[in-house]
């Protein structure tokens, strides 16, 4: 079974209203929803926001559920100037750019704390995107932090360089997911693109628009995928 984890619950109300034979599990006040999605079983959960938060929530999945695959949806800042609001970025590799212990490597090619996506899902995910998305298939750095000052951005693209957005949940998913040797994929939304000014939308209008995308992806995914 596929597992489908969102931070906000507008990105979980989306996938319920395209869901079938949901029932609910109050797991530890971990809300988790089973049902079909074009008629293929899945699960989605609200994990919380930031990296504690989604491990609890992650860790307890699996604990209660046999999950196959997780597909991580959400909202990252954007860290290329080529980049544009509600453009998504797919990750190839996550890593914690929030991590600084005197000895550890740092970069996406080391293996402590960067983790790789699965490439059966990035392949998926190539197959359903439309000439008309922008799409972005690279690196995405996570933290516990909002990205909106300098000095953050240039020590995130001194150590990360290829990073492409910036985000709180993805690396610690994809953390617990290679401690229960199961595939992962991140996808996010960009609701800002960090070295701009004035590009934002309004919470609101981005959140209804890339929640509804996000669920229309997942559920064009899951068909492919299931194959």
């Amino acid at each position: 079974m596929l597992a489908f984890i969102g931070a906000m619950e507008l990105e979980v109300q989306e996938f319920l209203k395209r869901m079938e034979d949901v029932k609910k599990h109050d797991i530890s006040h971990i809300d988790f929803y089973t049902g079909k999605l074009a008629g293929i079983e899945c699960l989605v959960m609200r994990s919380g926001v930031a990296k504690v938060a989604v491990a609890i929530s992650t860790t307890i999945m699996f604990e209660h559920f046999k999950i196959d695959g997780v597909i991580n949806i959400g909202t990252a800042g954007g860290l290329d100037m080529k980049e544009e609001v509600l453009d998504v970025v797919v990750s190839t590799r996550v890593a914690h750019h929030d991590i600084d212990v005197p000895g550890w490597d740092v970069g996406f090619d080391q293996e402590r704390n960067s983790f790789i996506a699965d490439q059966k899902m990035i392949d998926c995910l190539k197959s359903i995107v439309d000439e008309s998305d922008r799409v972005w298939f690279g690196d995405i750095a996570t933290g516990d932090c909002f990205i909106y000052r300098e000095d953050q951005i240039q020590r995130i693209m001194k150590d990360y360089p290829t990073a492409l957005c910036a985000e709180m949940e993805g690396a610690a998913i994809a953390q617990v997911c290679r401690h229960y040797q199961c595939p992962f994929v991140i996808i996010r939304s960009l609701s800002d693109i960090t070295h701009k000014e004035g590009n934002e939308l309004s919470f609101d209008e981005y959140a209804e628009k890339a929640s509804s995308r996000s669920a229309l992806w997942c559920e064009k995914f899951i068909q492919v995928y299931s194959k």
